[in-house]
């Protein structure tokens, strides 16, 4: 299916899991309400134990790794951050995850906090659809071509140096064409949807989620080249650190795990093979959503 297309829910939900930003205490308070009515109409929540759920809080609480087996929708209750680790959570089971919006932008987010009860209805009448995001699969090569690690992003996978003040050159290759070396700070590789995340902030275009695309874009470079690059999802981004041992990096996913780049290893990003779902109540108008964010007029 293309990506951002949506497709009818499977079925009414009844079984529901709930992400929560760990440290505000109003998205607490909204994830509890919901819970509560949830558990008060006889349908099953769950937690997830790193969340640090108390007790009394209505829920089963779940360990990460089993935290989505056998649920129906994630409710995240945060902002953009907050969504990205519900997805890492719910992704490989399958489930799609509905995010309140409780964050500063709330790209990823399907409502607002006043529109929760309405939308718990609708879930459990399975009035809803199911829209799929591409992911980027990042794996580490060592020297030999050997795989030494392999994860995925949302959002984007960036090659980023490891100290702090010391310029990264990097040799970048698409395919099969060694394209160049780019001396910058980091090189972004994003997803559509990522392209207003990471990428943005470093001058990379707004990319719809309709699009399939990956979005190559350099981190203060130093160089005339400055522009991103727009590669098709079925080729292989290749980037090495540039000769001369002085080019430690780690690649960085969605900011939730690094993994450390040999120096004389590469890392290969390409699309990822298994989407995030997301809910979606009401058509989704990506450029209404981009207007309304950035306060366009």
């Amino acid at each position: 299916m293309t990506d951002g297309a949506r497709r009818p829910a499977p079925s009414p939900a009844r079984r529901f899991g709930v992400v929560v930003h760990p440290k505000r205490a109003d998205a607490r308070a909204a994830a509890i309400a919901a819970a509560s009515t949830l558990h008060g109409s006889g349908l099953r929540v769950v937690g997830c134990k790193e969340d640090d759920w108390r007790s009394d809080d209505v829920l089963e609480v779940i360990e990460p790794e089993r935290f989505a087996e056998d649920l129906d929708v994630v409710l995240v209750f945060g902002g953009d951050g907050t969504f990205l680790r519900a997805a890492y959570l719910a992704r490989d089971a399958g489930v799609p995850l509905l995010g309140v919006n409780l964050g500063r932008l709330g790209f990823l987010s399907e409502c607002e906090l006043p529109e929760v009860p309405p939308a718990l209805d609708r879930l459990i009448a399975g009035d809803y659809q199911i829209e799929d995001r591409m992911t980027l699969s990042a794996a580490v090569h060592g020297a030999d071509g050997e795989p030494l690690s392999e994860s995925w992003a949302l959002n984007d996978a960036s090659v980023e140096r490891r100290q702090p003040q010391r310029l990264i050159v990097l040799d970048v290759a698409i395919g099969a064409t060694q394209l160049t070396s780019i001396p910058a700070d980091a090189l972004i590789c994003a997803s559509p949807t990522g392209s207003t995340a990471y990428a943005f902030s470093a001058g990379g275009p707004i990319v719809s989620p309709l699009v399939e695309a990956l979005l190559l874009t350099p981190v203060a470079p130093h160089t005339l080249f400055d522009r991103t690059i727009v590669v098709d999802p079925t080729e292989v981004i290749r980037i090495r650190p540039g000769a001369g041992g002085r080019n430690t990096c780690v690649v960085s996913l969605d900011g939730r795990e690094s993994q450390p780049v040999p120096s004389d290893g590469e890392v290969r990003v390409t699309r990822g093979a298994t989407p995030v779902r997301m809910v979606r109540l009401n058509p989704f108008d990506f450029y209404d959503r981009i207007r309304e964010k950035f306060g366009l007029r």
